[in-house]
């Protein structure tokens, strides 16, 4: 069956509607040719660019190809308006009522796809450093004062931040804005006012969060345990990643760490940020990294660095990764997927890095206290979305090692032990999410804790989001 130009969406949102339905309800058409009721999708061989919706209240990025739409035709209203970079209107996604058909003036699938895969991120613009003085900045990493490497991340911190950026710091929904258009958009198309869908969590919780860290240095390794009773004290459990050539790990405490309920995964091959430098290296590393993570029992990756190139990834042999962030502009690697919920990429769930990196805060940015955190905590418990943490136990600037930023984290914990959080394991995560993305809307009600989720058109036209009653 061809796909459905709206297949994202629905894999997304899981409708509970009639199969056949939903892949009748939108289709692929010649922006020459007759509309048919539903959604009429347009593609163009234009290359895809930059763009900003204006969709009422919210205003969010989009990188597509978009055929333009000069003015709005007298039998059509305005859905949303689509300009370009410059702010100058371009398109319009458009609602005809008197035959039911809506016209999207671009991909919807190839729009998803392209946050998933940060296609927006131009090949020279996917690290801070050109990629030929990456080899060299990690060779003389280990020299350098740390003084000196702490002012060269600031100069690039403020680099960027300075600098225009697709996405907004510190959060970013502009995916989540696009599905929730495109919810609208399938409400209207089908003639309802509400969809039930299969609700985002497990067992009614409004949102989730998950707790991971990245262990960098032997004197990180040495206070994972410390980090860990915090944690235990509150109910929770979390996942340490461990670079498996960079410091010797003790069988004890990859036992200490299991037996108390926590999970481990693998954080590359060397801390040295040169996974995804080059063909041959990211091969030669894989093999140890994916026999590490088969000794571990490991589910989950994360690169150092979080340096990445998602069509590499199919090679990755785990579970899920977590090394893309919903907007990362100042991390080594920008982009994002500018989304606080998972999605599927290949055969791995992507867990998103979706809260600041305490490194980012606390020595980059030169925060003293944790309301970035938790500013951006609220949001996504708003967003009913994941909160997945990344701090790092070592003793060093910055890290939650250090005694100041562990009382910051601590606040952050108590903050979320006192919400309606899911808080499982990330691996337990991923595996609630694989099986929502694997099963068909009609079906979902057999997952275990699954309930339904309502999406509604307001007065106003816009969608709103109803949880299943607690």
């Amino acid at each position: 069956m061809p796909a459905s130009p709206i297949d994202c969406a629905i894999g997304f949102w899981k409708p509970k509607v009639d199969q056949a339905e939903l892949q009748q309800l939108a289709d692929y058409q010649d922006p020459q040719g007759p509309r048919s009721p539903g959604i009429n999708a347009w593609r163009t061989d234009a290359e895809p660019r930059p763009f900003r919706v204006i969709d009422g209240a919210r205003s969010f990025a989009l990188y597509a190809a978009v055929h333009p739409i000069e003015e709005v035709p007298q039998s059509a209203e305005a859905l949303a308006e689509i300009r370009d970079w410059s702010g100058n209107p371009f398109s319009y996604v458009l609602w005809f009522p008197d035959d039911g058909s809506v016209v999207v003036p671009f991909d919807p699938n190839a729009a998803v796809q392209a946050f998933w895969r940060e296609e927006y991120v131009q090949p020279d613009k996917r690290t801070v450093l050109p990629a030929s003085l990456l080899s060299l900045y990690y060779a003389a990493k280990p020299v350098v004062p740390a003084s000196v490497r702490s002012g060269m991340r600031k100069f690039m911190a403020r680099r960027a931040s300075s600098g225009e950026q697709l996405l907004e710091w510190p959060a970013d929904d502009s995916l989540d804005s696009l599905q929730r258009l495109l919810m609208r958009l399938m409400l209207l198309g089908s003639g309802r006012n509400s969809m039930e869908f299969a609700w985002f969590w497990p067992n009614r919780h409004q949102w989730a969060a998950i707790l991971t860290h990245d262990v960098e240095t032997a004197s990180g390794l040495a206070k994972v345990l410390d980090v860990a009773e915090i944690e235990r004290q509150r109910g929770f459990r979390s996942s340490f990643n461990l670079v498996p050539m960079d410091y010797e790990i003790p069988g004890s405490l990859l036992s200490d760490l299991r037996e108390g309920g926590f999970e481990i995964g693998v954080h590359g091959y060397k801390h040295d940020g040169l996974l995804f430098s080059s063909w041959p290296i990211f091969m030669q590393r894989m093999v140890t990294i994916n026999e590490c993570g088969r000794q571990w029992n490991a589910s989950g990756f994360r690169s150092p660095a979080t340096y990445r190139n998602t069509e590499w990834f199919h090679l990755i042999g785990f579970e899920y990764d977590s090394s893309i962030t919903d907007t990362a502009r100042f991390e080594p690697q920008p982009g994002g997927c500018a989304s606080v919920f998972p999605f599927a990429l290949d055969h791995l769930v992507e867990l998103p890095m979706t809260m600041p990196q305490d490194h980012t805060l606390f020595e980059l940015l030169g925060q003293s206290d944790p309301d970035v955190w938790l500013d951006k905590l609220k949001r996504i418990r708003l967003a009913h979305g994941m909160a997945c943490m990344l701090t790092h136990p070592d003793p060093q600037r910055g890290y939650i090692g250090l005694a100041e930023n562990e009382a910051h984290y601590v606040t952050l914990l108590d903050t979320i032990a006192d919400s309606d959080a899911w808080v499982p394991l990330p691996r337990d995560l991923a595996k609630w999410w694989r099986a929502r993305t694997a099963t068909r809307p009609e079906h979902a009600a057999s997952i275990e804790g699954m309930s339904f989720g309502t999406a509604a058109l307001n007065s106003s036209g816009e969608v709103e989001i109803v949880p299943p009653a607690r």
